[in-house]
């Protein structure tokens, strides 16, 4: 389990997506994660801020992009 450097608080995967979880008819939980509630960089469209919601301290970005063209 990971957790804050700044403010020592567990992190969950539902801390930072919209998670929907189901009962199959086998009696299996299915787990799929919907939305990501943090914020995107404008520029790059697809880079996310990952911050910590109880500090509100920035934990990172994800640093991705498409090379287009050759």
């Amino acid at each position: 389990m990971s957790k804050c450097p700044y403010c020592s608080k567990d992190l969950h995967l539902e801390d930072f997506f919209e998670i929907s979880t189901r009962v199959t008819r086998k009696g299996k939980v299915k787990v799929t994660k919907r939305d990501f509630r943090g914020e995107y960089l404008a520029d790059f469209p697809n880079s996310k801020m990952w911050a910590c919601p109880s500090c509100d301290t920035i934990l990172g970005f994800t640093e991705w992009y498409a090379m287009r063209g050759s």
